[in-house]
């Protein structure tokens, strides 16, 4: 479990430092882009970073103030290409990414800076690049694995019990009962499953009551989370049990 998380601290706090810092989208996009396994072969890796230091002159005597810019943007990005490329920080290199990153920006900036957001279009194409585990997405749903903000979820208190509708099942009756309605009709099942998360209150199911789910789950998950959720949530296929 704890595996399969660093690497997205470590993509986090590098990209992090960047989306503070570096306000050119060219810059941003080198630093989040997964980088393929050509790209990570040593001649690659050598005709990538002369192409960025003449991309980010560091020309001190020129003009100190963007030759220090520069350094700060290569310094990130080269952290990123290493992450990207297979690298694992040491925890003290860890360390010093956190205290870097709380030096430049408070804790609830981090958490927005990383967080999926609920921005429909948006989080569906990023939902796109990543794989979501559904035993992780399980954890989360029950209150054994933290949200981004350190916190539960709750999931399971509400839909175990009957202020909400059950766990069980619950991938059948997206399939069955919601995407059979006018209003879902260009819906897919992991479309309806995120706008049920992040925007709970635009469709209510008959018998149950509207403004009890948090509308904040956007802020409180990142893209992987949020992919362990809803993969959790389609392994729900079972069939009511009072069903033949």
């Amino acid at each position: 479990m704890q595996n399969r998380r660093r690497p997205l601290s470590y993509r986090f706090l590098a990209g992090l430092l960047l989306a503070v810092m570096v306000t050119s989208g060219s810059f941003w996009v080198l630093a989040q882009g997964e980088t393929s396994a050509d790209a990570c072969e040593p001649d690659n890796l050598a005709l990538q970073i002369e192409s960025l230091q003449a991309a980010l002159p560091t020309d001190f005597e020129g003009d100190t103030h963007l030759a220090l810019g520069n350094l700060f943007r290569l310094a990130n990005i080269y952290q990123q290409l290493a992450i990207n490329c297979g690298y694992e920080p040491t925890e003290l290199e860890i360390n010093a990414l956190i205290g870097n990153t709380l030096s430049l920006a408070d804790v609830g900036t981090i958490l927005a800076a990383n967080a999926v957001g609920d921005d429909m279009d948006a989080v569906l194409a990023d939902l796109d690049s990543v794989t979501g585990d559904s035993f992780t997405g399980q954890l989360l749903y029950n209150g054994m694995e933290p949200a981004l903000d350190g916190s539960a979820l709750g999931c399971s208190g509400c839909h175990e019990g009957e202020a909400a509708p059950p766990t069980e099942g619950t991938w059948t009756r997206v399939d069955e009962e919601r995407l059979v309605l006018p209003q879902f009709e260009d819906y897919s099942d992991v479309h309806y499953l995120v706008e049920s998360i992040l925007h709970p209150n635009d469709y209510i199911v008959e018998g149950y009551t509207a403004n009890l789910m948090p509308t904040n789950f956007g802020q409180r998950m990142d893209v992987q989370q949020l992919a362990d959720l809803v993969a959790y949530l389609m392994s729900q296929d079972q069939l009511p049990e009072d069903t033949e």
